[in-house]
C-alpha cells in the first residue's frame, strides 16, 4: 500500500460596550510625485492610525493615482511595524516576453477592495496604447515578474493578509509604498485614505468621520472572473515570481529545517539560501499553500492528535514569517488537501479522511475549513478503509474558481486499472469521471498539458524508468506518455520556468556530498534537462508533498 505522505523522520480588558463597529477611514499624508526609476525608496504614503479596538476584519485602500506607463508602478501597502503587507498591485502586465509591463496610464481615483471589479490586469490590457484607466474599483492583484513568468495579475485577498490583526497591531503608522522600476514616465500619487474595519466594539476618538460600511464579502470566486492563468497558484512559490522555488526539508535535531533556494529561472537557483525550523521531523507532514490569500505559498507542517486535534502549522508570507496556528484534522488524516474550496482566494485547510486499514468500511471524504467564515465543509467520496481511494484534491479541475475534489480508485469492471472521480466542493456533486492508468500508479499534481485546469498525472515505473501519463481535463485527450527519472527519484511538480505549465521533474538524492540534485524537464523546451544540485541524502523535496 502507498503511504500518504512522508514523515521527515521516516524520510530522514475591555469591558462590553454597546457601540457599534464601523469601518473607519483615515486620510493619507506624504502625497506627491512619485521617484522616477527608484525601487528602493519611492513614494511613501503615511496613514496615522489610532483609536481603534477589537481585531481587523477588513481593509479598504482608494488613492488618486496619475501615470503614465502603468507597468512601471509598483505599489506595497504595510501595517504598522512591518507585520503585515501585500503588493496592491506590481508592475502589471510585466511577464516572462512583455518586460516592461503595461503601457496603458493610471489618471483616476482608484480604489482596492476585496470587492473590486473587474481585475486590475484585464481592465488595463482591455484599454488602447497610451489609454488612460478609468476611475472604479478593483481588486488587489499579485506583482508581474519580468523576464521570469507570466503568472502575475491574479487577485489577492487583503482580508487574507491583513485579516485578524489585532488593536495593538492595527494601531499605529500604515504606508503605502510606491516605486517605479524604468526610467522615462513620471506621475503622482494625490488624495489617498485607507478604510479599517474592526471586529467587535470600535470605540475612537480621532476626530475622523466614519466611512460607509463595507460590502459584505463577495459570494463569487475570485478566480472565476480572473485571467485564466489564475485559475490555479503556483505550488511551491516562495517568494511570488510565479517560479515553483527549490526548496527541501531536513530533520535537524528533532525539528524539520527547511532551506529555500529562489528559482532564477533558466535551470539557475540563487546561492544565498532562506533557512528556518518548523515541525516536528519525526511526526509532522509537510506540505506548502497560501493560507493568506497573497498568492505566495506559505511552509506548512500537520501534527496528527486523536479526537479532531491535528494541528496545522503555516509560516506566513505575508506575517514575516510568522506562524498561525489552527487546530483541524485527526491522525489516520491526509493533510495534504488544502486549496481553495470556497473561493474566496484563500486557500482552505484540508484533509482527507478514511477508517484505518483493517477495519469495517466507513465513510471517505474530504474535510475542509472554509476560511470565508470558519464552517466546516463534508464531500463524501465512498466508503471503504485507508488504502481504498486516494486524493490529489485542492486545485481547480474544472476551470471555475473553486478546488475541487478527485479521488483514485479500482475501477469496478477492471480492478487493475484505476478510475478518477471529480466532485464539485460546494455541492458534492461529480462531474466527471474516467479511467486512467493503473491502480497502483502514483499521482502527480498539476497542469501538465498545458491547460490553465488541473490534469491529472499518473506514474509509474517500467524496467527502471518513470513513465508518467496525463490527460487534459477540458478535453479529456491523454498526451503522450513522458519518460523521465528512474527508480528511486522524488517525483515533483510545479512551473519552473515560467510559462504557466507544469514541469516534469524529480528529486535525486545521494549518499555522496554535493550529487544530489533537482532535475527538471522544461515545458517550454523538453528536449534539455535542467539540473540544479542541491540537498542531501535523507532530504525532503518540498515540492513531492502532493504526490500520491
Amino acid at each position: 500500500m502507498r503511504p500518504l505522505n512522508i514523515v521527515l523522520g521516516v524520510a530522514f480588558g475591555l469591558a462590553a460596550s454597546t457601540v457599534v463597529a464601523v469601518p473607519v477611514s483615515f486620510p493619507g499624508g506624504n502625497t506627491g510625485a512619485i521617484p522616477d526609476n527608484d525601487v528602493v525608496n519611492g513614494r511613501v504614503v503615511t496613514f496615522a492610525v489610532s483609536g481603534l479596538v477589537g481585531t481587523l476584519r477588513g481593509v479598504e485602500l482608494t488613492t488618486n493615482l496619475s501615470h503614465t506607463f502603468a507597468g512601471d508602478l509598483t505599489a506595497t501597502l504595510i501595517s504598522p511595524g512591518g507585520t503585515a503587507r501585500l503588493v496592491i498591485f506590481g508592475r502589471p502586465g510585466a511577464g516572462r516576453v512583455s518586460t516592461f509591463g503595461d503601457s496603458s496610464n493610471f489618471g483616476g481615483t482608484y480604489a482596492f477592495s476585496d470587492l473590486g471589479r473587474p481585475d486590475l490586469v484585464p481592465a488595463l490590457t482591455a484599454i488602447d496604447t497610451n489609454g488612460t484607466l478609468g476611475s472604479g474599483t478593483y481588486r488587489t492583484t499579485s506583482r508581474g515578474a519580468s523576464g521570469r513568468s507570466n503568472a502575475g495579475g491574479c487577485p489577492t485577498s487583503l482580508r487574507g493578509v491583513f485579516g485578524g490583526l489585532t488593536a495593538a497591531e492595527v494601531n499605529g503608522t500604515w504606508t503605502l509604498v510606491v516605486t517605479d522600476a524604468v526610467n522615462g514616465d513620471v506621475g503622482t500619487i494625490d488624495t489617498s485614505t485607507l478604510t479599517l474595519d474592526m471586529q467587535g466594539p470600535s470605540i475612537f476618538a480621532n476626530g475622523f468621520e466614519a466611512a460607509a460600511a463595507l460590502a459584505p464579502e463577495a459570494k463569487l470566486a475570485l478566480g472565476a472572473l480572473a485571467p485564466a492563468h489564475c485559475v490555479n497558484k503556483v505550488q511551491a512559490d516562495f517568494t511570488g515570481d510565479g517560479l515553483t522555488d527549490y526548496a527541501i526539508a531536513r530533520s535537524n535535531g528533532g525539528t524539520v529545517g527547511w532551506i529555500i533556494r529562489e528559482n532564477l529561472g533558466n535551470g539557475t537557483a540563487a546561492a544565498t539560501e532562506l533557512t528556518f525550523n518548523l515541525g516536528n521531523a519525526t511526526s509532522d507532514f509537510i506540505d506548502s499553500f497560501d493560507l493568506d490569500g497573497d498568492r505566495i505559498a506559505d511552509p506548512a507542517v500537520w501534527t496528527p492528535g486523536p479526537n479532531e486535534s491535528g494541528r496545522f502549522q503555516v509560516r506566513l508570507s505575508s506575517r514575516n514569517g510568522a506562524v498561525r496556528e489552527v487546530v483541524f484534522g485527526q491522525t489516520g488524516d491526509d493533510p495534504t488537501q488544502s486549496g481553495d474550496y470556497d473561493g474566496d482566494g484563500i486557500d482552505d485547510l484540508a484533509v482527507y479522511r478514511s477508517p484505518p486499514f483493517g477495519s469495517p468500511d466507513g465513510p471517505l471524504q474530504l474535510r475542509y475549513l472554509r476560511s470565508s467564515n470558519g464552517s466546516v465543509g463534508v464531500i463524501g467520496t465512498g466508503t471503504g478503509v485507508s488504502g481504498d481511494q486516494f486524493a490529489i484534491s485542492g486545485f481547480d479541475y474544472s476551470g471555475d474558481g473553486l478546488a475541487d475534489v478527485v479521488v483514485q480508485e479500482p475501477d469496478t469492471t477492471t480492478p487493475a486499472n484505476a478510475r478518477f472521480r471529480m466532485l464539485n466542493a460546494s455541492s458534492g456533486a461529480q462531474f466527471s469521471s474516467f479511467v486512467l492508468g493503473l491502480a497502483t500508479d502514483f499521482l502527480i499534481p498539476g497542469s501538465h498539458v498545458g491547460s490553465s485546469w488541473a490534469d491529472v498525472t499518473v506514474r509509474r515505473t517500467v524496467s527502471g524508468n518513470r513513465e508518467l501519463r496525463s490527460r487534459d481535463s477540458q478535453t479529456g485527450v491523454e498526451a503522450p506518455v513522458v519518460v523521465f527519472g528512474i527508480t528511486g527519484d522524488a517525483s515533483i511538480s510545479g512551473d519552473y520556468d515560467g510559462d504557466g505549465v507544469s514541469d516534469h521533474g524529480i528529486w535525486r538524492s545521494s549518499s555522496t556530498p554535493g550529487d544530489s540534485a533537482f532535475q527538471v524537464r522544461p515545458s517550454g523546451n523538453t528536449a534539455s534537462v535542467w539540473s540544479i544540485p542541491f540537498g542531501q541524502a535523507a532530504d525532503y523535496p518540498i515540492a513531492g508533498s502532493r504526490v500520491r
